[in-house]
């Protein structure tokens, strides 16, 4: 067993972040995306690339279950909505134009919520997540699964290439998926140790036990996603109450122009 402080290479996911940098420096040229959406973007591949690539990966495979559940709400629920954020409308238009029909269809809230859904629970089902840890290759699955559905996930809020989904039906869309999602990080939280793999770790670090060590990570999970949903639910009322305001405005405007106030 390695040491909990050395770094794991993963040298699937340095390779895509690197081409991610490319194909947005490339798109860029044509479309400048401003600073405040290039530092989004690269901190989403950041994210990724360090929370794969780093003694986290070492710790969450080799010692303790809570780095595994905090690697996958980074490279889920943080790095996505920042790589969307760090498109342009142009760029998110051009992927949307590229995805065709197929991103079209599964972008749909309908869709891509209880995709989601399905996908954070089978993931962590005991045999699937004990499976990936003893296989790399599942592992990187695993990763690989995450990313995406994460992206699914939060392209219906955060993309306006179109703008199909009204505010409050994105704030909906939010609360929804935090309620959803709520019954696994409970469960992890007060439930027996769920996964062999980690009770059968030669290894305890910190002095926490199998039992101790899934309940924090439930308690990470549940507190996690409490704070991102509902930042993202302040936000879109700060942007629903500026919709309306501006309706409003305009409405008087037009009456005005009619002579009716």
């Amino acid at each position: 067993m390695s040491s909990p402080w050395a770094p794991t290479f993963e040298p699937l996911f340095v390779v895509g972040g690197a081409a991610s940098a490319w194909a947005y420096a490339r798109a860029a040229r044509s479309d400048p995306p401003g600073r405040a959406r290039i530092a989004a973007f690269t901190a989403g591949i950041l994210l990724i690339v360090l929370a794969l690539n780093s003694p986290l990966e070492t710790i969450a495979v080799d010692y303790l279950l809570l780095f595994h559940l905090l690697q996958n709400v980074i490279i889920s629920d943080w790095a996505p909505p920042l790589l969307i954020l760090g498109l342009t409308p142009g760029m998110r238009a051009g992927i949307a134009g590229r995805g065709g029909r197929p991103l079209a269809f599964f972008t749909r809230p309908a869709i891509a919520l209880p995709i989601w859904l399905i996908g954070w629970y089978a993931v962590h089902l005991g045999g699937v997540y004990d499976a990936a840890l003893r296989n790399p290759i599942l592992l990187n699955g695993e990763h690989l699964f995450m990313i995406a559905i994460g992206l699914l996930f939060w392209w219906p809020v955060l993309s306006d290439a179109p703008r199909a989904v009204p505010t409050l039906g994105r704030i909906a869309y939010i609360f929804a998926a935090f309620v959803g999602s709520a019954f696994l990080g409970l469960a992890l939280t007060f439930a027996p140790p769920l996964y062999g793999y980690y009770e059968d770790l030669p290894v305890r670090l910190w002095g926490i036990s199998a039992a101790q060590d899934q309940n924090l990570g439930g308690i990470l999970m549940t507190t996690e996603q409490a704070i991102v949903f509902f930042a993202m639910i302040t936000w879109l009322l700060v942007v629903l109450f500026r919709e309306e305001d501006e309706a409003e405005r305009e409405l008087q405007a037009r009456q005005r122009a009619e002579g009716l106030l």
